[in-house]
């Protein structure tokens, strides 16, 4: 029953993880991507609109530039202003005559809206030139205007139009509290550039209110004109959005807006063309996450509802698949004991009552292959294994005797003893019934065995071992590195009497067992050698594969460049194949 309720609760967690959590995360995703396409359209929209309105603007502040440039159009007017501008006397008629004129060019401009607020021409101290919508409000004669920073800095723009920050003018009388931004501009002879005066044109930044009337985002907005100095223009917003999200300061009589909070709105910009204006939106991603949130809200409740269902439907069913499951597995139990007499109790309706006779079925060839072929496959391998042990064992002795015979010939006598007690161990290990071994176990046999050819051959024989404790204790098969530190000693120093040094490294790489032999002596071509004619190198080959079907032996020589065998095989901690 216990295990009845443990794969229950495991198919469920499987239903859950690839099916309700997917839907989950479908229903997630797709109110993410509403959001995104929603809050795509809008800000498009955005774009759109600011880019328009933008444009707008730019036309409507370039008609009022027109204004400046009216007097080049009318000759009798530059003739007057070259008059005041070279301090003649002006009669009451040349007047008159002026201000008609210059009335009349700019009448169509003027009328066009009441935030026109007023027109002046100034020569140093003297207004040439008034006019107003507004007709209570009239310039001071004794006004110091030379004085005025506008008209210093028209005068040093040399003819280029300058914009003045929003402000509030005390040259009017009576005098009026409205916040102005204006267009100054000097009027010039086009030939000798001298200036004749300087002209200002004053709105109101009510003016551009038009530009925003019918705006609407469905959110809470906030739409703004700033200049270069980060000064406020003209504003407009939704509820009170622009108090909550664009903080304002007073600073030198402007009002600058202060950095606001970039997490809590969208905000698109567009430069006005040839103003140094730039109209702003904001609009409030709060209230837009806000209906994302709803979105997701409707879209999980949804899927709680759908998913309660769906889990009750599985359950049901679930439990009609893992109860014969469950048989299934204790008849797999016996039979992993040994025992082949066990059989599954179909049971009619049930859906794995199909598999139940499969599996019958299998149990019953399983038992006629375990006797006929696995045993015998078994045994083939392991007298397979144990023949190419026994083929190296005499093999190395009769190598090693050989060893021992030079020694006599060449009479040393001391060498010859050393060397024979050396051989008791050597055979000890050799003779050794477990066919896997430590490569700690395996290394120190190695440095037994150059020891021994070290007493026969002195000073012409160096050598190294190195073995990182990580691989140590992990096994390998029995005189697996011996054939090769045989070949380098017999072949590849022996012949030429040359000196020879023989480096033996084991390291752990990737998670498999890196053994490398490395020797500097006479080498050989491999093109012309045949590798596996020796028996050493040819057993080496066939156990590893044995032990490891990914083993990998390479070899590589040239003559007179001595010789390099890597040996890769797995780590083995346990005696898994323990006849390799």
């Amino acid at each position: 029953m216990i295990r009845t309720r443990k794969l229950l609760n495991r198919l469920t967690k499987y239903f859950i993880l690839s099916t309700a959590l997917p839907i989950l995360a479908i229903i997630i995703l797709s109110a993410g991507l509403l959001e995104r396409y929603y809050t795509r359209q809008l800000l498009t929209l955005m774009d759109g609109y600011v880019d328009s309105t933008a444009e707008n603007i730019s036309m409507y502040i370039g008609n009022l530039e027109q204004v400046i440039l009216l007097p080049y159009f009318d000759d009798e007017v530059m003739s007057l202003l070259s008059k005041y501008s070279k301090q003649d006397d002006v009669s009451f008629v040349e007047q008159t005559i002026f201000e008609n004129a210059f009335g009349n060019l700019i009448s169509s401009i003027r009328y066009v809206s009441n935030n026109f607020y007023s027109t002046l021409i100034v020569h140093d101290d003297d207004v040439i030139y008034s006019s107003s919508n507004y007709t209570l409000s009239e310039p001071l004669n004794d006004h110091n205007w030379s004085e005025e920073d506008w008209y210093q800095k028209a005068i040093e723009e040399n003819g280029n139009i300058i914009f003045v920050p929003p402000h509030r003018t005390d040259y009017y009388s009576p005098s009026d509290d409205e916040i102005k931004i204006s267009l100054v501009c000097t009027i010039r002879n086009l030939v000798t550039r001298t200036p004749y005066a300087v002209i200002k044109i004053d709105i109101l930044p009510s003016s551009f209110a038009s530009f925003f009337a019918n705006l609407d985002f469905d959110v809470p907005f906030s739409a703004y004109i700033s200049d270069t100095e980060n000064n406020l223009v003209f504003s407009t917003s939704s509820d009170s959005f622009m108090e909550k999200m664009l903080p304002l300061k007073e600073e030198n009589g402007q009002i600058k807006i202060e950095e606001y909070n970039e997490n809590l709105v969208h905000h698109i910009q567009h430069n006005i063309v040839d103003t140094p204006y730039t109209l702003n939106i904001l609009l409030d991603k709060t209230t837009m996450m806000k209906r994302t949130v709803t979105v997701y809200a409707i879209g999980i409740g949804l899927y709680i509802i759908a998913f309660i269902i769906a889990l009750l439907l599985n359950r049901r069913l679930t439990k009609r698949i893992s109860e014969p499951i469950t048989a299934m597995r204790k008849v797999l139990s016996e039979v992993e004991k040994g025992n082949f007499n066990v059989s599954y109790e179909s049971r009619k309706g049930w859906e794995l009552e199909e598999l139940g006779t499969s599996l019958n079925h299998a149990i019953d060839d399983l038992k006629d292959l375990i006797e006929k072929n696995y045993i015998a496959k078994l045994a083939e391998e392991k007298a397979e294994n144990k023949a190419l042990l026994s083929q190296l064992q005499p093999h190395f002795l009769f190598n090693t005797l050989n060893t021992l015979i030079a020694l006599i010939y060449e009479e040393k006598y001391k060498e010859l003893e050393n060397g024979l007690y050396s051989l008791s161990d050597l055979l000890r290990y050799v003779l050794r019934k477990d066919n896997l071994v430590p490569l700690s176990d395996e290394m120190n046999f190695i440095m037994s065995y150059l020891l021994l050819q070290k007493d026969r051959f002195g000073d012409r024989l160096d050598y190294s071992v190195s073995v990182d404790e990580k691989v140590q204790k992990m096994l390998v098969p029995r005189l697996l590195v011996q054939p090769f530190v045989e070949n380098a000693v017999i072949h590849g120093m022996e012949p030429d009497k040359r000196k020879c040094t023989i480096q033996i490294t084991a390291e752990e790489k990737d998670g498999r067992m890196m053994i490398t032999i490395t020797d500097d002596g006479r080498g050989f071509d491999m093109d012309r050698t045949d590798i596996m004619s020796s028996i050493g190198i040819s057993n080496s080959f066939d156990r590893v594969k044995i032990l490891d079907p990914e083993a990998t032996v390479n070899i590589s020589s040239s003559p007179g460049n001595g010789c390099i065998v890597i040996i890769d095989i797995k780590e083995v901690s346990s005696y898994e194949n323990p006849d390799c």
